[in-house]
């Protein structure tokens, strides 16, 4: 993962057939700067989002357009907030969630979006609040 800054210089340009090609650094709703790169239109490999102050808020990776491989969220104060992996655009895999002081809330696997298997939810001080069974996806 690099630490670069949103502001760093993201030509924002089109390939001869009119597709985003190469580094752009883009606009979120919410006044954040989102920053990867496009391969014939598609978002490719590495992708950081930024707040608008520009600190680092996620870390996600495509291919071919869809959200696959490993993503990380970060609470505004610096600290986790979420990990996890995608395959196609869907949750997949170990996932794990932290709350403010840093404490896991919970984890878990999915499967192509599904929760599946035993997933643990945890007191704020860390003693397994429950777990529960999932099946995974409906087949």
């Amino acid at each position: 993962m690099s630490n670069e800054a949103p502001n760093e210089e993201a030509p924002n340009e089109k390939d001869a057939l009119g597709r985003r090609a190469g580094r752009w650094a883009e606009e979120d709703p919410h006044g954040g700067t989102v920053v990867g790169t496009y391969v014939e239109g598609k978002r490719t490999g590495e992708w950081m989002h930024y707040s608008g102050d520009e600190r680092l808020r996620s870390v996600s990776n495509y291919a071919a357009g869809s959200l696959t491989g490993p993503a990380t969220w970060y609470r505004a104060t610096g600290g986790l907030l979420q990990r996890g992996g995608f395959i196609d655009g869907e949750k997949h895999g170990f996932w794990q969630r932290w709350n403010a002081a840093g404490a896991t809330m919970d984890e878990g696997d999915f499967d192509h979006g599904s929760k599946t298997g035993q997933w643990t939810y945890y007191n704020p001080d860390g003693t397994v609040k429950r777990t529960t069974m999932h099946r995974g996806p409906a087949t």
